[in-house]
């Protein structure tokens, strides 16, 4: 699940439950007094769901982020499997030795 989706849901029960009140309050046969405790009870309803929404959205970017966190580290361990891959850091790691020795150079001026 992406950071959108999850917002977007989230955004979408806000706004289905501030619908829901206003067409509930609209089209209701009953007194003020009864609105009013029906109005602050599905409040708490929409607030409990959107915390535990909230709470499961925190729960799978945790996972997400471990899960990317461990890819990330696998791949810095990884040692390369082909001769291409072999060059290819080879090269990488020759950039980066002519970048470290310019620095230096730069440094020492």
């Amino acid at each position: 699940m992406s950071s959108e989706n999850g917002s977007g849901f989230f955004s979408g029960l806000i706004v289905g439950g501030a619908i829901g009140l206003i067409a509930g309050v609209l089209f209701a046969p009953k007194s003020g007094r009864d609105i009013r405790e029906e109005l602050f009870n599905d409040s708490d309803d929409i607030i409990k769901k959107a915390k535990e929404e909230l709470d499961k959205i925190y729960e799978e970017l945790s996972e997400l982020k471990n899960k990317v966190g461990g890819v990330e580290k696998s791949m810095k361990t990884a040692p390369a499997e082909t001769a291409e891959e072999r060059a290819f850091e080879e090269s990488l790691n020759s950039i980066d030795e002519e970048t470290d020795s310019e620095e230096t150079k730069t440094k020492e001026s």
